[in-house]
This record gives structure tokens, C-alpha cells and sequence, in this order.
């Protein structure tokens, strides 16, 4: 997190300082430090001190207020920090506690590692350690952040009447690097002192210069590692309950299972999940989709977040594909599915992981290499025949006693590789490709993509490429494409960049990936000037003009225009941040999708939109983030506005206390309800209907840490859209609406009246490195209704406490076993 604040912050550079990267000679040691937090072992008195950091923000290049000296040294199992934060005011030092891995959400000051360990301007691994001790890692790779990535490392931290001092081991295991004699890494240091607002870094960062890896210094001195097998098992046993609100019926399951890692060299490891859990996993935040495109919900299954940074590159993999939504689902709904007297019994909605498996590393020559597959096991929709359950007096009914099966999804497998190649300037080249292999049925996906990223020596210029290859083998076969290119100017004060994007009518990677929608070609200019000098009375501010440009692919039918601006600031006495962004589209445009018929398009209206946001200083025991804006067509009578408050209170250094209400209206926007073949004529007709859309969201955050170890934690949130259609209409060829066809043509039929309530509990206890127990409750309540229910109070009594509820307790414990440390024991 720290690492993407960083990237897309910009300041002014001290002309003074000179951009030479510094080195840091580190010192091998043959007894390893006592963690605590004390410095006072004899491996620390003869390491040499990093010293003298330098201001990233507020003012770039000036000395920092506070000095901070840092010593490094090393060992065959480890490489050991050692640093003094020093604090004229150690009472002053904020500190309050958080969960891991979210340092950005916990008020305190911070201490950041970031090693480069192939040195390449490319790949890192960022350790960060708050004055709490809450512990923080990230895994980079070129403009990707893996903020899931949880290594095992240690750390200690103590304040002192000198300020702090934090004491950090990472072990070999948690890092991967070549096989070379002498290692020479990219090292740089981060200090975050928060009632400053202040961060400083021991290697100078311009922020006028794109990227953070690439401006690194160099530590040297690390020789003849002779580190030892990686080897570690988490096994974890599970309990889950389950009452299903409608049928009243309680479940129960147990799980046991197993991830492995192994380091099959120290530049390479395999980690693999067996017979996998994923019941604690947060809910979707679903919403009411009345779009013709699929919604994309966040991957939170930790196997699937951490350490995929490499399957990233190419664009083709959404790891959701796997063990989601079963491929032949849709047709158990069409119509003349069910034979008479039959309804549906059982039909998953997920298929069930089995296992996957990763390996991925680099070699001593900067390529990267990766490898993921999984297995999902076969789904079945079951069938009922409803004579069966009917009593028929004097009637033996068991003949009628009959279910069938439908195969919605065979076993699967799947699978990706990927080879990444560093090169100069902080560049690279890739190359992916995913397929996906489904037993019963004929039908495979392969994508194959390359992605390509050139910099110049001064790290100014970018030029970015991104091409794959979609094939789908059933029959036939069916080829489609996609490419992207950019050219951009990535340092300085005034930054630009033109791009131009082409996804063909016939590519489809969403077997294993996962596209909005194709047929589409887009040319777009970026224009931003940055000024982050402080002046008058902000710290910096930020502005940017954009202009799209949007067609089909094919035929190259012109679809939209749109020209944007956005600019924010900070301002220097209160840390107040404001930011305005406006949209508009001074032409009509015509929208392809809607409709859901190929070859037809409905006319979108020229429109605008603004939105204005406030955040206001997030050290304060309350703050605030506020945002409201509109929108309207005025050809159309179209128009809408929406607003949103969010509170945040921090009862104390333990307790953090956060809720979010959104409040959205529409009003005479128009949508897509059917289509038909007209009966004598066979043309085809396509009915809109005009509405208003009412959606309201109120999400509640609240966190309650122990220790820096335990915590618990709560989030509740509803949503609530409802769908009023007031007239329909039949689409015409020109893209327009008919007259009027009547609101009796479907009446109240079409309207929504659509709540998700959701309840996360956590309680979690990390009671030793990478071992945890956890106890999670979840509540869900899905309910869809023609009626609308204009009263919120009502319409949230009528979702909470009045419609089934999916309630689940779960218990699961998992233990990290390092190979080292039993040998040892």
C-alpha cells in the first residue's frame, strides 16, 4: 500500500541533491540477534549505519524532522534490520493498533524495508512494521501490487525515551534470489512520522520520476549464502453450521486440509492447496445488475490473492473463473427446460475446488517464470418430479418418485503459464497463456497474450504494449483478438499519455478471464499537469484532462465521446482533501449492448455529470469523507444526483469505528425488457421501458484490536435498489423509441424491489508466526420483489426480520509448520 501512495504522488525535486544511488555495506554475523527490540546483541555492534534520509513528502528533497538510523546484517538462515527511529517527543508518537496487512488504515507512524533482491527496477518485497507492531508485506512486480501476500517473518518494536526502535528478521524463505555467489540487492528505507504527515526515505525518491523500485539504492556485501531447505505444511482443521432460513434446515460439515510450500530452489517454490476451505471468505457486496454486461466481484480467497503477481501480466486471468459459476447454469432457467410436472431441487450455484497448485520464481537471468493449475469437480442440477411429492388419495404415488440429473459443469481443469523477462531500464516482456479443458462436453479455451514495457534511460518515456490470442475449440473454431499500445511521458511536472485499445467481435477469454464486453475499439488522450510544491495554502494539486473516443470494431460503427477533467488538493493547515471530476459527452452516442440483439443500438442522449469528494484529516479522533454530484440529458429529461457521508470515529488507539451511506437516484432513464420475433411477420421486436431508480447503501466498519495479534471484526452492510418503470416503448432501427405502447403492456410485472443484507464477523487470533484460529459468523438475506416498498423502515423490517436468512458459524484453526524449525526441536 505504502509503495502505490508512493508511485502516484508527485512533489517538487531539491536541486541540490544529486540522483547517484546510495550503498550500504552490510555485515555477516555469526550469531543471530536476539528479535526484542533492543538493540544491545553483540551482532549489531560492528554493522554500519544507514543514515541521513531525505523528505519524500510534504517537501521533496529537504532534510526530515526527526533522524532515523537503520543497520543491516546477515546470516545463512536470515537477513536482520535494526532501526532508531529518534523522537524529541516519544509521548507524541502515534500508535494505534490495526489489523495486519492494512497499515494505511491504522493511525501510527511506520517503518518500511522495500528489497529489490534480483535488482532490477522491477520486483520487490516490502516489509512494514507500525510503532504498534502491526506487521505489513507486499509483493512487487513492475505496476503490480500483491497486498495479499503474507510471508513468515518476525518483529519486535519498543519506544524508548529516545523515540523507537523496531528489530526485524526475514528469513531466506520468505524471499526469492539467485544462486550467485556474491548478491548485490536493491535496498531502500521508509519512515513515516504521522502527526507530521511526513514520509522520508534513505535513497532519495524523485516524485517528478515515475516508479519507486527504479530508485532504489544498493546494499552489498552479502556473500556465499548457504541458506536451508524451504520447506513448511499449514494443515487446518475446520467445523462449519449452516441454517438455511427457508427450509429450517441446520447443516454441519467438517474440513481437513493442507497447503504445502517448498522451495524447490531458492529462486523457485511450489505452494499447493489441498482439499481447500474457502468458508470464512467475506461476502460479495452484490448488487441489482440491469446491465447487459457481467458484474466483476473481487477475488478473496487468500490461495487466489497471494503471490499471483506474475499471472497478472497479459490481462487473461480472473481467478474467479475457477470454482465459480457453473459454464451450462444459464440453460436449467430457459424455457422448455423442465418437462411438465418437473421443478428444480438442487442446482449449484459454485462449482467445488479440489486443488490447485503454483510454482513460480526467477532465475539468476531475471526471467520469471509461473505456473497455476486447478481442478474443479463435476456440478449437477436435480431434477424433481412433482408428481412425487403430490398426495393423490387411493393412489400408491412412489412410481412417480423420479429425479434426474443435469451435468451444468464436468470436471475441469485448469491452467496457466506465464514467462516474464526483466530487462533494461526497468523493462520487461511477457508471455501468458491460460486454457481450460471441460470433461463431457466439446469444448476447450486457449488465450495466449504478450505484454511488452519500454522505458528510456532517464525513466521518462513508456512505451506499453498488451496483445492475446482468444480460441475457443468446439466444432469449429473461433479466433478472436484483442491488442493495446501506449505511449506516455512519465516524468516531470506536465505527464501525458495516448493510447489506443481493439478487443475483436469474436474474442472471449472468459473461460479463465474475464471481459466486460467485445467488439470494441477506443482511442483515448491523457493530459495532466502535477504541482506538488506546496504554494499559497496547499500542499500540491493534481489536474487532468482525458478524451475517448469509441467505436465498434466491427463494423466501425462510431459509439461514444467523452471528454473528462479532474483535479484535487491538499491543503496545507488542516489536511483537508478536495477534488472535483467532470464528465461530458457532447455528441449523442449509441449504445450496441442494451439492446441484447446483434446489428441493433439505442441512442444515448447527450449528457454530464459531476461529482465533488471531501476527506478531511484522518489523524483526528473523527473525520469525515463526503462526496455528492449529478448528472443529466437533457434531451431526454434525464437526470439524477447522488451523495454520500462517511464518518470515521476513533474511540481509541484499539477501537476504529467506520459507516458509509450512499444514496443514488435516476430518474426517466430508459433499459432493455425483452425481446421477440413478432409471430406473422417474424421481425424482431425489442421493448425499453422508462424508470426511476432509487439505490441506497449503508455499510458499517468497526474494528476492535486486542493486541497486535488478536482482534475482532464487524461489517454489516444493506443494500437497497428499487425499479419503478412508469411507460414502455419498442425500440427502432434508428436507435430512438416508439410512442408510447402502454404501461398495461406489462404493468408492475418489470419492477424491482431488491435488498442484500450482509453480516461478517470475525475473530481472529494469529498465535504464532503464519498460525491462526479463527471464528467467523455470517448472515445473508437476498430478497427480490415486484412490490415496491417506498419507506425505508419498512422495506429494511420486511429484509431483516421478516424474509428467510442464511445464517453460518464457522470455527477454523491452521498451524504453520516450518521443516527448519522441527528438525531443530
Amino acid at each position: 500500500m505504502l509503495i502505490v501512495v508512493v508511485i502516484f504522488m508527485s512533489n517538487f525535486t531539491a536541486k541540490s541533491l544529486n540522483n547517484e544511488k546510495r550503498t550500504h555495506n552490510i555485515t555477516r554475523v555469526s550469531e543471530s540477534p536476539k528479535i526484542d527490540g533492543i538493540l544491545n546483541d553483540p551482532a549489531w555492534i560492528n554493522a554500519t549505519i544507514a543514515k541521513d534520509f531525505i523528505q519524500f513528502e510534504p517537501y521533496n528533497g529537504k532534510k526530515p524532522s526527526l533522524p532515523t538510523e537503520v543497520k543491516v546484517i546477515y546470516d545463512d538462515k536470515a537477513i536482520y534490520f535494526g532501526a532508531i527511529l529518534y523522537d524529541t517527543n516519544p509521548d507524541s508518537i502515534i500508535k494505534d493498533l490495526g489489523e495486519r496487512d492494512d497499515p494505511w488504515r491504522i493511525n501510527s507512524d511506520m517503518f518500511t524495508v522495500l528489497l529489490s533482491t534480483f535488482n532490477d527496477g522491477v520486483n520487490a518485497f516490502e516489509f512494514t512494521v507500525s510503532a504498534s507492531g502491526i506487521q505489513s508485506d507486499i509483493k512487487h512486480n513492475a505496476d503490480n501490487q500483491d497486498e495479499n501476500w503474507d510471508a513468515v517473518w518476525d518483529s519486535k518494536v519498543k519506544i524508548t525515551d529516545k523515540g523507537w526502535i523496531v528489530e526485524m528478521k526475514i528469513p531466506y524463505s520468505a524471499l526469492r534470489f539467485s544462486q550467485k555467489d556474491i548478491q548485490s540487492w536493491g535496498i531502500n528505507f521508509f519512515r513515516k512520522i504521522r502527526r507530521y504527515r511526513e514520509l522520508s526515505s534513505w535513497n532519495f525518491v524523485d516524485v517528478n520520476t515515475q516508479g519507486l523500485i527504479n530508485q532504489m539504492g544498493k546494499i552489498q556485501g552479502i556473500k556465499n549464502i548457504n541458506p536451508p531447505l524451504r520447506l513448511s505444511v499449514s494443515p487446518y482443521l475446520s467445523t462449519y453450521f449452516n441454517h438455511d432460513g427457508e427450509s429450517n434446515n441446520w447443516n454441519k460439515n467438517f474440513n481437513a486440509g493442507m497447503d504445502l510450500k517448498w522451495g524447490i530452489s531458492q529462486s523457485f517454490t511450489l505452494d499447493m492447496i489441498l482439499i481447500p476451505d474457502f468458508s470464512q471468505v467475506q461476502s460479495d457486496d452484490e448488487i441489482l445488475n440491469l446491465s447487459a454486461f457481467e458484474v466483476r466481484y473481487d477475488e478473496k480467497r487468500q490461495f487466489f490473492t497471494e503471490g499471483t503477481e506474475l499471472f497478472n501480466k497479459g490481462g487473461i486471468f480472473y481467478s474467479r473463473r475457477i470454482g465459480g459459476r457453473p459454464k451450462l447454469i444459464d440453460s436449467t432457467y430457459n424455457d422448455g427446460f423442465l418437462n411438465e410436472n418437473e421443478e428444480i431441487d438442487e442446482n449449484p450455484i459454485t462449482t467445488k475446488l479440489i486443488n490447485a497448485t503454483k510454482i513460480s520464481g526467477r532465475t539468476d537471468f531475471g526471467l520469471g517464470i509461473g505456473f497455476l493449475n486447478a481442478m474443479t469437480g463435476a456440478s449437477d442440477a436435480i431434477i424433481q418430479d412433482t408428481m412425487a411429492i403430490k398426495e393423490i388419495i387411493g393412489i400408491d404415488t412412489s412410481f412417480y418418485n423420479k429425479k434426474r440429473n443435469y451435468r451444468t459443469q464436468g470436471f475441469t481443469n485448469y491452467n496457466m503459464i506465464v514467462i516474464d523477462q526483466s530487462l533494461k531500464n526497468n523493462s520487461y516482456l511477457s508471455l501468458a497463456n491460460t486454457n481450460v479443458m471441460y470433461d463431457g462436453i466439446d469444448y476447450t479455451a486457449n488465450v495466449t497474450a504478450a505484454e511488452l514495457k519500454l522505458m528510456n534511460k532517464e525513466n521518462s518515456y513508456q512505451i506499453f504494449g498488451r496483445g492475446a490470442l482468444s480460441q475457443i475449440y468446439t466444432d469449429s473454431t473461433d479466433l478472436g483478438h484483442t491488442y493495446f499500445f501506449q505511449f506516455a511521458k512519465t516524468k516531470g511536472n506536465f505527464l501525458f499519455e495516448v493510447s489506443h485499445n481493439v478487443e475483436s467481435d469474436t474474442y472471449d477469454p472468459n473461460d479463465m478471464g474475464f471481459i466486460r464486453s467485445n467488439n470494441e475499439s477506443m482511442w483515448d488522450l491523457e493530459l495532466s499537469y502535477n504541482i506538488n510544491k506546496p504554494f499559497w495554502k496547499v500542499l500540491n494539486w493534481r489536474n487532468e484532462l482525458s478524451l475517448t473516443h469509441s467505436s465498434l470494431y466491427k463494423p466501425k460503427n462510431y459509439t461514444d465521446f467523452n471528454i473528462r477533467f479532474h483535479t484535487n488538493t491538499t491543503f496545507t493547515k488542516r489536511y483537508l482533501h478536495a477534488g472535483l471530476f467532470v464528465s461530458f459527452r457532447p455528441f449523442e452516442g449509441y449504445d450496441y449492448f442494451e439492446p441484447r440483439v446483434d446489428g441493433w443500438k439505442y441512442k444515448r442522449p447527450k449528457s454530464s455529470n459531476g461529482n465533488m469528494w471531501i476527506s478531511t484529516d484522518y489523524r483526528k479522533v473523527l473525520a469525515f469523507d463526503i462526496n455528492f454530484g449529478g448528472l443529466e440529458a437533457l434531451d431526454y429529461d434525464q437526470y439524477g444526483y447522488w451523495f454520500g457521508i462517511g464518518p470515521r470515529i476513533r474511540f481509541s488507539d484499539k477501537w476504529l469505528l467506520s459507516y458509509n451511506m450512499n444514496i443514488q437516484r435516476q430518474y426517466n432513464s430508459y433499459g432493455y425488457i425483452e425481446d421477440y420475433e413478432e409471430e406473422l411477420t417474424g421481425n424482431t421486436i425489442i421493448n425499453f421501458g422508462e424508470r426511476d431508480q432509487s439505490t441506497t447503501v449503508n455499510t458499517l466498519n468497526t474494528n476492535y484490536i486486542f493486541t497486535n495479534k488478536m482482534s475482532l471484526s464487524l461489517r454489516v452492510r444493506h443494500y437497497w435498489s428499487k425499479v419503478k418503470y412508469s411507460d414502455f416503448f419498442t425500440l427502432q432501427e434508428d436507435g430512438s423509441l416508439s410512442e408510447s405502447i402502454g404501461y398495461d403492456t406489462y404493468g408492475n410485472e418489470e419492477n424491482n424491489n431488491y435488498n442484500a443484507f450482509t453480516v461478517d464477523m470475525k475473530y481472529l487470533w494469529r498465535f504464532a508466526p503464519g498460525s491462526e484460529l479463527a471464528l467467523v459468523w455470517k448472515n445473508a438475506i437476498y430478497t427480490n420483489e415486484t412490490d415496491i416498498v417506498n419507506n425505508f423502515v419498512d422495506n429494511f423490517n420486511n429484509t431483516v426480520f421478516e424474509s428467510s436468512t442464511n445464517n453460518s458459524i464457522s470455527f477454523k484453526i491452521l498451524f504453520y509448520l516450518d521443516y527448519q524449525y522441527l528438525v531443530k526441536k
